[in-house]
């Protein structure tokens, strides 16, 4: 058995407090990771620290580029186990957005029409809650609590067998000082 792993932010950015606006979330920002440390996450955000309207696939540090300029920023990562063939689903799919990733850009509209209950399905644009829920649904890893197309970044601490691995600043959020219950796994 393998885990995926999921990182809920709350930063200061100026997109990030307009999502939190329009959401009514405590949480701005998803993303997802298949590895079992904190500085490989995969997710739709902001290509250039300084210019948040070129968005699209991208790949996280939670100690470089934006996440570094909020250290203290509030934070939980989550935890899902899954059988290996999910596992290899969910690495075919990262493979297909990294290699088409130019074409994967941000779903303005979709981050707009989610609160709504308006889902926007369109080729390779999603906002950050979208594409985890599309990678977590797509996969099979999990019955999600509702359309991937509509995840806010707060609905995914409601996936049944979600487990809390960290709560707290950013900055704390690191393996080597967080206990996993099964090391094994890892």
């Amino acid at each position: 058995m393998k885990r995926f792993y999921i990182l809920l932010t709350r930063t200061e950015t100026v997109p990030a407090r307009v999502i939190r606006r329009i959401t009514g979330a405590y949480y701005s920002h998803t993303s997802f990771s298949i590895y079992p440390r904190t500085d490989h996450f995969y997710s739709y955000a902001r290509r250039h620290v300084d210019l948040p309207i070129f968005a699209g696939f991208v790949s996280e540090n939670i100690h470089t580029k934006v996440f570094a300029r909020y250290p203290l920023a509030p934070c939980v990562l989550y935890s899902i186990e899954v059988s290996d063939e999910t596992y290899e689903k969910a690495k075919k799919l990262l493979r297909y957005f990294r290699a088409h990733r130019r074409q994967a850009t941000y779903s303005f509209l979709g981050a707009y029409a989610m609160p709504f209950g308006l889902p926007i399905k369109r080729m390779n644009k999603f906002t950050c809650s979208q594409f985890v829920a599309f990678v977590l649904h797509y996969s099979g890893a999990c019955e999600l609590p509702k359309d991937p197309y509509l995840m806010m970044p707060d609905d995914f601490g409601k996936i049944e067998n979600i487990e809390t691995v960290y709560e707290g600043p950013l900055k704390d959020c690191n393996f080597g000082k967080i206990k996993r219950k099964n090391q094994k796994n890892y």
